[in-house]
């Protein structure tokens, strides 16, 4: 439980995912190399409702994004670096009572840090060559260390994710890449109080040759979609199962793409839109 726990709070930040040593300047990043005009996504609308905003710095950084179901605050150091991250959301949505998920669904309202419940913080750890380290989560009323740790593999991406509850490791992730610096698999796994490791998941990613929108103002060291130079067009999720439980289940998720001149998505799927600032 406690791997599932912390797997699916520090994976948020990433869901959200390095592929190469990310421009710790801002504004554009180097992975959008031989762009000159990178375009900053403001907004995403699902069937032409607003569904996410983002706001920005002067340095054009995320600073808050926005949703129905959650608030997010970034802080970055006077290097520039994400040094903290809160989260708020509506727990409404995650309750057993059918009838108050529908209400929460069909709301107006969009959470904030006012409106929202406090879901915790996450804060970011750095080395002298400005590689993330560590992340710390803490959450409101819990008592018990919770961080991630990393390693680096010889191309200066973070290769694995340790995670700690209690300072005991209790799983980590290893990230594969391609040579356009794409996360292209991460396997978890957990690990016994013996430290025997059992794979759980894989999650294996095809990605087109476009520009991804999320890259160009993130500072987010994370393997995942702030760090891909591209966009995934297909997700395989595999839950490997022991041969009591049965046979592994996967699942499999494809997303198409229209495109502007400059080679960002300009929707997804036939319902989604990016609109740029």
């Amino acid at each position: 439980m406690k791997l599932k726990i912390a797997a699916s709070c520090l994976l948020f930040v990433s869901i959200f995912l390095s592929c190469k040593k990310e421009d710790l300047s801002t504004g554009l990043s180097s992975g959008n190399s031989g762009n000159t005009a990178a375009l900053i996504i403001s907004k995403v609308l699902i069937d032409n409702q607003c569904a996410n905003e983002y706001v920005y710095n002067d340095s054009n950084l995320v600073t808050t994004e926005k949703s129905k179901f959650d608030f997010t605050i970034n802080h970055y150091n006077a290097l520039g670096q994400l040094a903290s991250t809160d989260f708020y959301g509506n727990d409404d949505i995650l309750s057993s009572d059918a009838q108050v998920v529908q209400a929460a669904m069909n709301s107006s309202v969009w959470v904030t840090s006012a409106n929202g419940v406090n879901g915790g913080s996450l804060t970011y750890y750095y080395n002298d060559n400005g590689q993330l380290t560590k992340t710390a989560y803490s959450r409101p009323l819990l008592t018990g260390s919770e961080n991630s740790e990393f390693i680096y593999d010889s191309s200066n991406r973070i290769s694995r994710q340790t995670m700690y509850w209690e300072n005991a490791a209790t799983g980590y992730i290893d990230y594969s890449y391609d040579k356009k610096g794409n996360l292209i698999k991460e396997m978890l796994y957990n690990l016994s109080s013996e430290g025997a490791a059992e794979l759980i998941t894989t999650t294996q990613y095809e990605f087109d040759s476009k520009l991804n929108p999320y890259k160009s103002s993130s500072k987010l060291l994370l393997p995942g979609i702030d760090t891909n130079p591209n966009n995934i067009i297909k997700e395989t999720y595999t839950i490997h199962l022991s041969q009591v439980q049965g046979t592994d289940k996967a699942q499999i998720t494809q997303t198409t793409y229209t495109y502007n001149t400059m080679g960002y998505p300009l929707t997804k799927n036939g319902n989604i839109s990016y609109i740029y600032k």
